[in-house]
């Protein structure tokens, strides 16, 4: 295997991570930004491109991250929010026309626990969930080592839960800060470094937030770290003693006592994870 390669790409809303894993790192990467809104067509011409920008003669699969619910075994995706072309999307087979290679896909969050678990902070655990923080909420769980992904792949959509007027994904994203504040999480982080009440305010909020959909989790699992990535994630030590504040409040304060939760210090965790959830899919 050390002489073969791997592509591997992070498929989000906005943005398109493609990198080439070999020797146990991902030796190049390249982010770009992604159309998320065009037609079956042109999405499968921009992955191809993606694709073509770090494939070399000795690549023998190409491994991707989707972000949505799929079939694992078919490479068919579903209901895929922020891509509103995949719907029932077969793209593992519209790749296969352009590629002679192994084609695997699982979702986006489910790759990026599985790079934590697997080269990250969470290597010395055995139930980890791992939490994006980007476009939307997105959470995968390794339960006792082994990924847990349920039927449909469906298992860590905790985003689309029902929560004060809207959704989980609504206060606990990006999205958060441009609903109620009209800017950036980003730009809001500006603000906050240089003292402005108003920014800090927001992401003592997002804090609140973070707690409530946390403790859904904890209510149904018990894991013993919780790993922040996503690009709000960058912003962690912002909201983390608000976070930590709310979760005070949940009833079983055994559980609060116990937990570990820690940001992302992982370059590229989902492709890393894509990478290695494929070499597991071939032992």
């Amino acid at each position: 295997m050390n002489s073969s390669s791997i592509v591997t790409l992070d498929i989000g809303g906005t943005t398109i991570n493609a990198g080439r894993f070999q020797n146990g790192i991902i030796e190049e990467f390249k982010v770009r930004s992604f159309a998320a809104h065009e037609n079956e067509a042109a999405i499968l011409a921009f992955i191809v491109e993606c694709i073509d920008s770090v494939k070399k003669a000795n690549t023998i699969a190409i491994a991707i991250g989707v972000p949505c619910i799929l079939d694992v075994a078919q490479g068919v995706v579903f209901d895929a929010i922020n891509i509103p072309a995949w719907q029932n999307y077969h793209l593992k087979a519209a790749l296969s026309t352009h590629y002679h290679c192994d084609i695997y896909l699982n979702n986006d969050v489910n790759c990026f626990v599985a790079g934590e678990y697997a080269f990250g902070g969470a290597q010395s655990y055995q139930d980890v969930v791992g939490i994006c923080l980007g476009t939307g909420f997105g959470t995968g769980y390794i339960l006792n080592k082994q990924l847990y992904a349920g039927q449909n792949c469906c298992a860590g959509e905790v985003g689309g839960i029902s929560y004060l007027d809207g959704t989980i994904d609504d206060y606990c994203s990006g999205q958060f800060f441009t609903d109620h504040y009209q800017m950036t999480g980003a730009e809001l982080a500006q603000l906050a470094e240089q003292n402005e009440v108003k920014a800090i305010k927001a992401f003592e909020e997002f804090g609140e937030h973070l707690a409530q959909a946390i403790s859904m989790i904890l209510f149904v699992l018990n894991p013993q770290v919780i790993v922040l990535g996503g690009s709000v994630a960058k912003s962690y030590h912002l909201f983390i003693d608000a976070l930590w504040r709310a979760l005070a409040k949940f009833p079983y304060q055994r559980v609060i006592n116990n937990l570990t939760i820690v940001k992302s210090d992982l370059e590229n965790a989902a492709l890393l994870g894509a990478a290695h959830l494929y070499l597991n899919s071939k032992t």
